[in-house]
């Protein structure tokens, strides 16, 4: 058996840390790399302000879907909202969780609204922390989204009529099935920990795949699936109460 990976990175920003995502965008230049990337619409959070601002930012985006990215949308403007832990169980800040319906279908609406605008909503939602509750389904569906990237196993699976593919890691394991999603923040990398993940990505290549691709694989064993999703559910939550 064989372990995909899909590529992923979070707070995609005009002012995020260009100089720390040079050497992925190089390598996926040159190995034709179909990244998942996950863009704040009207980012306000100013702790995601660590360089100057890209003034192509979106000219920018447009040219990477057009190369085959998926680019996802990262909430609305990454300011958290509420403290609750949503679905998953397993963030302690939501910029939706916790939220009326209204209030939610606005702030998603008003994001989608942008990446439409721009040219590159692919109807994929990427929720801050990790953190987003049936309300937050319920408005990505009539908003007719179609996917998120979180959730629980290694498997892509349905939920409420969206289809969830997993993120579980920020590193790769190669457990041997399924798909990986590993979760990076080029911001708060180091230059070393860059160093290790192109390292990877170039020794990897033939079993790094797209979005697309990613959500198309399926277990052969309806149990094993179900299996591997209780079980990472279990491990993750308790790692993160252990972590407090």
């Amino acid at each position: 058996m064989t372990t995909r990976y899909l590529i992923r990175f979070d707070d995609i920003t005009p002012g995020m840390a260009w100089s720390k995502f040079k050497p992925f965008e190089a390598v996926a230049d040159e190995l034709n790399l179909p990244f998942l990337v996950g863009v704040v619409p009207d980012c306000r959070d100013q702790s995601l302000v660590v360089e100057p601002e890209r003034a192509d930012f979106w000219a920018w985006l447009r040219e990477k879907a057009a190369k085959g990215w998926t680019i996802a949308q990262h909430g609305y403007t990454h300011i958290y909202a509420t403290k609750e832990r949503g679905l998953l169980g397993i963030g302690r800040k939501s910029e939706f969780a916790g939220l009326p319906y209204a209030k939610q279908f606005e702030k998603l609406a008003n994001g989608k609204e942008i990446m439409m605008r721009e040219g590159v909503w692919h109807g994929v939602f990427m929720a801050p922390s990790h953190s987003f509750d049936a309300n937050t389904l319920k408005a990505l569906k009539a908003l007719d989204f179609s996917a998120i990237t979180d959730g629980y196993g290694f498997f892509a699976y349905d939920v409420d009529g969206l289809i969830a593919l997993p993120q579980l890691l920020a590193r790769p394991l190669g457990l041997g099935l399924g798909v990986e999603t590993i979760c990076l923040h080029v911001n708060t990398m180091s230059d070393a920990s860059i160093a290790r993940m192109v390292g990877f990505i170039r020794e990897h290549r033939s079993s790094i795949i797209g979005f697309g691709d990613a959500i198309a694989i399926e277990s052969k064993s309806v149990l094993v699936e179900q299996f591997l999703r209780f079980m990472s559910q279990f491990a993750l939550r308790s790692y993160r109460r252990v972590r407090g």
